[in-house]
């Protein structure tokens, strides 16, 4: 243990009322001194009696209560330990040793709730403090590898006895059990460009929601083949990622121009590619009669989406919260996924997937094969014929401002 400093003394000095009751100062330093070396020699309730002395003679300070701890702590006196780790926490809430030690107090009486609290409050001071000594290195260590023990009996315990709720209740508590275990994190709607408040915070859809969804997953085989066609002609697949002429350069990811994420635009910018679309008329028939977003020159988008073996789309989030994007799966070998927010789901063949991108979301192809879907942006279910028409016209008047 270290010796004590002259920081010991810096309440007497401020104060120096304090010292006139029951030792002088020199007579304070001197039963200091002698605790220490008490406490060296293991004389354990001589150091309690010789730092009591000091303390109550008015020179008490943060140092002399955490040695006072130590030596109740060596006394096996848990209740002086306790009452002086609770004095030494008040002057010096962040006292590193002193939160260590109350944990310990608290662990030894049981209270593991309790002991975990002032354990976690150690790990974020020690985060704070710097580098530190070896021996309170390991302390720390020993104080984290408690915190995972009673993290993982308290999962397990909750989860064991919530098993038939969670079953009952469905994936959305089961979410919520695993957001609150922490072993899963929040992702909520950021979209880049324009949010429209109100809207459910759902990472996937399911197909069976959209009534249109069989008809038009009963429609692959035809849209799969006019693609086979359209590669077979030796389609141009520009990438997905390009730079607008008329705009300054914005990274994304370092997948500009990459033609590992490549597109078939059908629709793009809101308007049909008039000669694509005419070489793939079970594609656009199959979607003529679905709720496209129809946002001005923005949306819709529908093209032949492809990723070549080993391409990464990194994480990000879409322009708009007030449409779903639909992959329809074409060419889907296995090892493909796509995760958003906290899910992560791979293509199935003849199964359309929807999903909010205006929620963190990226995309790999961990296969040996190009993975090619269908894919074009809808309305969000949730949105009324008004608000559509109303978000239209926004944009309507955006792109026909003129400054």
């Amino acid at each position: 243990m270290r010796s004590p400093g002259k920081g010991i003394w810096r309440s007497a000095a401020t104060n120096p009322k304090l010292a006139l009751v029951g030792l002088t100062r020199t007579q304070a330093e001197q039963a200091v001194r002698d605790g220490v070396a008490a406490l060296q020699m293991g004389e354990a309730q001589a150091a309690q009696r010789a730092f009591r002395g000091a303390i109550d003679a008015g020179f008490g300070s943060a140092q002399l209560w955490l040695m006072l701890a130590e030596a109740a702590r060596l006394a096996g006196d848990l209740e002086g330990q306790e009452e002086a780790l609770e004095r030494l926490l008040a002057l010096d809430p962040h006292n590193l040793r002193g939160l260590l030690m109350r944990g310990d107090c608290h662990a030894g009486r049981g209270a593991v709730r309790a002991a975990t609290s002032f354990y976690g409050a150690a790990v974020a001071a020690a985060a704070k403090a710097g580098p530190l000594p070896q021996w309170l290195n390991e302390e720390v260590e020993r104080a984290k590898a408690s915190l995972a023990g009673a993290a993982e009996r308290y999962q397990r315990s909750l989860l064991d006895r919530l098993a038939a709720e969670r079953e009952a209740a469905g994936p959305r508590f089961a979410e919520a059990l695993d957001i609150l275990l922490g072993r899963k994190r929040t992702y909520v709607q950021q979209p880049s460009a324009f949010y429209f408040p109100g809207l459910p915070q759902r990472q996937f859809y399911e197909p069976e929601e959209f009534g249109w969804a069989g008809e038009l997953e009963a429609s692959i085989p035809a849209i799969r083949a006019e693609l086979e066609a359209v590669i077979a002609e030796g389609a141009d697949f520009r990438p997905y990622v390009e730079d607008d002429p008329d705009r300054p350069h914005r990274d994304f990811h370092g997948m500009h121009g990459d033609p590992s994420w490549g597109a078939f635009y059908l629709w793009k910018d809101g308007a049909v590619v008039q000669e694509n679309a005419a070489r793939c008329p079970a594609a656009m028939a199959a979607l003529a009669d679905l709720p496209l977003s129809r946002i001005g020159a923005r949306t819709p988008s529908v093209l032949f989406s492809l990723l070549r073996p080993g391409a990464h789309i990194p994480p990000h989030h879409g322009m708009l919260n007030c449409r779903l994007i639909c992959h329809l799966p074409l060419i889907v070998p296995p090892g493909c996924w796509l995760r958003v927010g906290n899910e992560t789901r791979q293509w199935e063949q003849s199964r359309l997937l929807v999903f909010d991108d205006s929620i963190e979301h990226e995309a790999k192809n961990d296969s040996d094969l190009t993975r090619i879907v269908l894919l074009f942006d809808i309305w969000r279910p949730e949105l009324t014929a008004a608000e559509r028409e109303a978000i239209c016209a926004m944009f309507d008047a955006i792109d026909s401002f003129r400054p």
